[in-house]
């Protein structure tokens, strides 16, 4: 009875899950919807066209709702492809400079041959057998920070480990954390957070692909200390119409940012807590996650690995481990302001994970009373 109860509660996480990632992608499609109005109705401006400036402003070109119905399920498809594509590109890219599919797909199938990932893949295939679900494929990179995570799309699942997890946690404990990213698999979070690094990612791109383009404009370079060979234009109703649509574009794409981020990370907050749960199911161990978990933030060396510091895989991992990764000091105002924006914004999202004290006396307690129960009379 307690596992039919597990199951329906991870089917209604589930279909949760989904229900806030399509509503993300349906404020997506109306941002969209909005910003190309705009651009329509400011491209006129660059050819001196003022009688038809804000043509599109009464939104009436195509109904919003058809864009919407049209537009969402597209984007669902959209992101579940970008989503795994990114996360693998970004989880290789320290072992190729690469960024074609092709390169990626030979890099990764290099790394699977190695005699650490086919170690790794059998213990991941003896806990899958014990979870009674199909194994996924595993990949180690070759990382310094101890660290691992899964990516899922329909038809291809993959199981992240670095090589420090690997020389870092004994036998149990590295069972444990397998079975950890095992439970995200099986609970179904994997895809769902997969595809959920879309938005982000989306906007925090279109957001620094206009204010670039903003910064290089020759009505505003003076502002922001750039370069006078950076300017893209010298065309002064362009930089005008530039400006304009920046105006707009940049507050909604800074809002979506933000929102999508932040459900983002409290979605990877709750998964957290079921997969610990559910990674105890499977190796039936609290005490080797909880002794895992405590092993792998120890120590929080200064140094990044930025594949495990973005947003997109940072949610994705056991422990946020990595920190904010380091920079150059800005050099002009631009870059300043660009730099101060991250800081902000980051302090202004919810951390991407619970508190691994909290999640290690959830186990401790768990493993209590499972000694307690065995102990009992019988």
């Amino acid at each position: 009875m307690a596992a039919l109860h597990s199951s329906a509660r991870s089917r209604v996480r589930l279909v949760a899950l989904v229900a806030v990632l399509v509503a993300f992608d349906a404020v997506a499609v109306a941002a969209a919807y909005v910003l190309a109005h705009v651009a329509a109705g400011l491209a006129p401006l660059m050819a001196y066209q003022y009688e038809h400036l804000f043509w599109s402003m009464s939104f009436d070109i195509v109904p919003l709702w058809p864009v919407i119905l049209v537009g969402t399920p597209l984007v669902l498809v959209g992101q579940s492809v970008f989503g795994y594509r990114t996360t693998l590109r970004d989880a290789l890219s320290a072992e190729t400079l690469e960024s074609d599919p092709d390169s990626v797909a030979e890099m990764r199938g290099k790394i699977e041959r190695s005699e650490t990932a086919q170690r790794l893949r059998a213990r991941v295939d003896r806990l899958a057998h014990t979870a009674n679900m199909t194994p996924p494929d595993v990949t180690v990179l070759d990382s310094e920070t101890p660290n691992s995570f899964v990516a899922s799309r329909p038809g291809e699942r993959t199981l992240f480990a670095t090589t420090a997890l690997v020389e870092r946690l004994d036998g149990d404990e590295l069972d444990a954390v397998l079975a950890h990213e095992l439970a995200h698999l099986k609970n179904g979070d994997a895809f769902v957070m997969t595809a959920a690094a879309f938005l982000p990612t989306v906007s925090a791109r279109f957001l620094g692909a206009v204010g670039r383009a903003v910064r290089s404009s020759i009505l505003l370079q003076w502002f922001f200390d750039a370069d006078d060979d950076s300017s893209w234009s010298g065309n002064g109703q362009v930089s005008i119409a530039v400006v304009l649509f920046a105006a707009v574009a940049m507050p909604v794409a800074a809002a979506l940012y933000l929102a999508s981020t932040a459900c983002y990370r409290l979605l990877s907050r709750i998964r957290e807590y079921a997969a610990d749960a559910g990674g105890v199911a499977i190796c039936g161990a609290p005490a080797a996650l909880a002794g895992a978990l405590e092993t792998l933030t120890e120590d929080r060396r200064p140094e990044t690995d930025i594949r495990t510091a973005e947003t997109g895989v940072r949610e994705l991992c056991v422990v946020p481990n990595a920190i904010e990764p380091t920079e150059d000091a800005p050099s002009t105002r631009g870059d300043r302001l660009a730099r101060r924006w991250r800081v902000e914004s980051e302090r202004l999202l919810p951390g991407s994970h619970p508190s691994v004290e909290a999640r290690i006396d959830a186990l401790r307690e768990q493993q209590a009373s499972m000694e307690r129960s065995d102990s009992g009379p019988r």
